[in-house]
């Protein structure tokens, strides 16, 4: 009698404990477990400006992890400097169950240097720590706090911007003082912040709860424009005791270059005259800048600087010119300054750079946007825009790093907004001609030539100027083809009014297409295969495709003798929205000609309609694989 008493008292001592777990994976609801890696179950950042050289950014949340695709967002990563210092970090961890299994403090994270790859000097540093889990679900807790010493960047609230991730609660709360002036952008977010005042400062907060995950979906626009932020930008600001106020792209522009731009320019009198006998006898300033910039290229070479206030203040040109080396700040300012010498007007320009196209927002200036920097040269008929970062890039070409977005301008009288140069489908193009001869034992031998133009220039320039078992080594990347050897590789920069890459080469595929129950199956299309696209099911997200461009291709095989074609030939045409494709082949003598011409489209389309764009790229995939069949008659 008296051990079941005992089991029942224990038993009665154990259920209490029970209703007290946190985090249990059986309280998430079933909606917002579909599809979804992890679940955000609660999210709550703060951000105090106690005052514009101290602000307090301090965050609790919860993630529960279900597989290893969700262990990203259960990592905890936090970079730091002398304007970023950690004041606490601690976690625990949960099981399945939510019942904790573990806990950890700051001496748990490992820290590291944030030097990239690329950098030469940078004094960021990184905390970061992933539990040991591998037992699926678990749960993590994160609690840190981090003061800012500066106001001039806020951190944005974005609270799905995860894919396969879902988000039970998240909020987001911004506390100043009554007098402080605020500019506040808000995308995606529906309805208008709760007000509130703490200890007589007032505060704002945003808040989202049940947000599904979101899977990612081929040809989408840019995140940014679909997915929940919230930015603040105060008026009054304080950056490495550089202070200014703002409320557009004008008054920052003005700032920034009497702040940070201005009077870095002087150069020795070595090289004032040095740029004075390199531009004599030019005809014209733009004549002036591209000799100027061929000088660049030739002295310097890229490093990134990301010291202190060296992350928006350009090393003066001085230096660059003396140490021969410097990040996109600095080589565009010293781009300035040789041009100044010339008496050649220049923009130094912020963009956002990288493959997709996003543009400096119009409707809302702020420090963090833009991520690069150019240089415009406004010449009154024709402005040219410089890449200073390459000792490759032709005078007046940007590349589709930067090319056709929205960009910012800092200038002697404010900041402006201009538009980079795009390419479009017309004459961004990739024209290849190859001549082949198949041997008996099907093996081809013979010559390719490709020219590349305008918006694709950049597709193998990277192989064009490399050399040796390296070039061959990215050859065999860029053309994958199994046992395919080069000879005679060469390349050429035609001057024209586009940039044009000529690429040339011999070539050798053994036995590629040998005879098989006497007959040959030569998959004609060798070079240019279109992939395919999956099919999605109740798409979301227009179509959006981000460049266009024209390929065109003609392959001639000459035949062995007696050989023809038995089955395959083909001559088709495919008319879309998205564009248009050409493809044949047809036997001529003895010789085999393929044909083929893709035209892509640039341009947004509604969701509805990405089954249609499948179904013709897919279409395309399927001829661009074709097989034509030869016999020996």
């Amino acid at each position: 009698m008296k051990t079941i008493f005992i089991g029942i008292a224990l038993l009665a001592m154990a259920l209490p404990v029970r209703a007290q777990s946190e985090y249990a994976v059986s309280d998430i609801p079933v909606a917002m477990k579909s599809r979804a890696d992890a679940v955000v179950r609660q999210e709550a950042i703060t951000v105090d400006m106690v005052t514009p050289t101290k602000v307090r950014y301090h965050v609790k949340q919860a993630i529960t992890v279900f597989n290893r695709g969700g262990e990203d967002k259960a990592r905890l990563v936090i970079y730091y400097d002398k304007q970023t210092v950690i004041k606490q970090m601690s976690g625990r961890v949960f099981d399945a169950d939510g019942f904790q299994i573990g806990k950890f403090t700051q001496r748990d994270f490992k820290d590291e240097s944030a030097v990239s790859n690329f950098s030469l000097y940078e004094d960021t540093r990184v905390k970061y720590f992933l539990p040991a889990v591998t037992t699926y679900p678990y749960t993590v807790a994160y609690e840190y706090e981090l003061e800012l010493r500066q106001n001039l960047i806020i951190p944005a609230w974005r609270p799905d911007a995860y894919w396969d991730v879902a988000v039970q609660h998240s909020q987001y709360t911004f506390v100043c003082k009554q007098s402080d002036e605020l500019r506040v952008s808000t995308t995606n977010y529906t309805g208008e912040p709760v007000s509130g005042s703490l200890d007589g400062r007032k505060t704002m907060t945003w808040t989202v709860a049940n947000l599904p995950a979101q899977r990612y979906e081929p040809y989408s626009p840019d995140p940014q424009t679909y997915k929940t932020t919230v930015r603040i930008a105060p008026m009054d600001f304080s950056y490495y005791k550089q202070e200014g106020h703002y409320s557009n792209w004008e008054e920052l522009g003005k700032w920034k270059y009497q702040s940070l731009l201005a009077g870095g320019l002087e150069l020795p009198e070595k090289t004032v005259q040095t740029v004075q006998q390199l531009v004599q006898g030019a005809a014209s300033d733009k004549e002036k800048a591209k000799v100027l910039y061929e000088y660049l290229q030739r002295k310097t070479r890229y490093v990134s600087v990301q010291i202190g206030i060296g992350g928006f203040k350009p090393m003066a040109a001085s230096d660059v010119d003396r140490l021969g080396y410097g990040d996109c700040k600095g080589l565009v300012n010293y781009m300035q300054a040789l041009l100044a010498v010339a008496n050649v007007p220049s923009y130094y320009c912020i963009v956002e750079a990288g493959n997709a196209k996003r543009d400096i927002r119009p409707d809302f200036a702020s420090m963090e946007q833009g991520n690069h920097i150019i240089l415009c040269l406004p010449f009154e008929k024709d402005t040219t825009w410089l890449e200073c970062t390459s000792q490759r890039l032709p005078f007046g070409y940007l590349g589709s790093f930067t090319d056709d977005r929205t960009v910012w301008a800092c200038t002697p009288t404010g900041g402006r907004l201009l538009r980079t140069p795009g390419y479009g489908a017309d004459v961004s193009t990739q024209h290849r001609r190859v001549d082949l001869v198949l041997d008996e034992d099907g093996t081809l031998s013979g010559h390719m030539e490709t020219v590349f133009a305008a918006g694709q220039y950049d597709n193998h320039l990277e192989i064009a100027e490399s050399n040796g078992g390296e070039q061959v080594k990215l050859l065999k990347g860029a053309y994958d083809v199994d046992h395919i050897d080069f000879s005679g590789i060469g390349y050429q920069k035609p001057i024209g009014e586009m940039p044009t890459l000529v690429e040339a080469f011999k070539l050798r595929l053994p036995k590629y297409a040998p005879e098989n129950g006497g007959q040959v199956f030569l998959t004609a299309n060798i070079f240019n295969r279109q992939p395919t696209v999956p099919t999605i099911k109740d798409r979301r997200l227009p179509v959006y495709i981000n460049r266009g461009y024209t390929d065109e291709d003609r392959i001639t095989y000459t035949l062995p003798d007696g050989f023809m074609l038995v089955a395959g030939a083909w001559n088709e045409e495919i008319e879309s929205p998205f564009g248009q494709y050409q493809t044949s082949v047809m036997q001529a003598g003895n010789q085999l000609r393929y044909y083929r011409k893709l035209v892509l489209n640039e341009g947004m389309f509604p969701a509805a309609r990405y089954s249609e764009f499948c179904a013709f790229i897919n279409r395309v995939h399927t001829l661009d694989n074709r097989k034509a069949v030869l016999a020996k008659q």
